[in-house]
């Protein structure tokens, strides 16, 4: 089984500009990013499984789709308008910071290092 895996909080993201998304399935949450330049970014998490997913599309075409297996926390943030989705991972000697903004547009900055 996975390492407790560290989510905000539904309610305090509310005054957040995000839509939040419950699932049918126990500790599954999507939540909604929506970019200026009509992308639509979307973080779901399993707090059960472990996971941690991002899917990035630009109408009806899929520009990205991220899977983590190992993330240990994740946070949403909104930076002067910019929504942030972090997804922080550990495993094995590696860590990583998965960081998407979404705001103009979409930008994606993916970090992997041995710790």
């Amino acid at each position: 089984m996975s390492a407790q895996l560290e989510v905000p909080r539904l309610e305090d993201l509310s005054d957040i500009g995000v839509g939040v998304e419950p699932s049918d399935q126990p500790g599954v949450v999507s939540l909604v990013a929506w970019g200026n330049d009509g992308s639509t970014v979307t973080l779901t998490w399993d707090e059960i499984a472990g996971s941690a997913s991002i899917r990035w599309l630009n109408g009806d075409e899929v520009r990205l789709v991220l899977e983590r297996e190992t993330p240990v926390k994740i946070s949403v943030r909104d930076e002067r308008g910019v929504i942030e989705f972090h997804v922080w991972s550990r495993w094995e000697g590696m860590g990583g910071e998965l960081i998407v903004r979404v705001g103009e547009h979409v930008a994606v900055h993916d970090t992997l290092l041995r710790t």
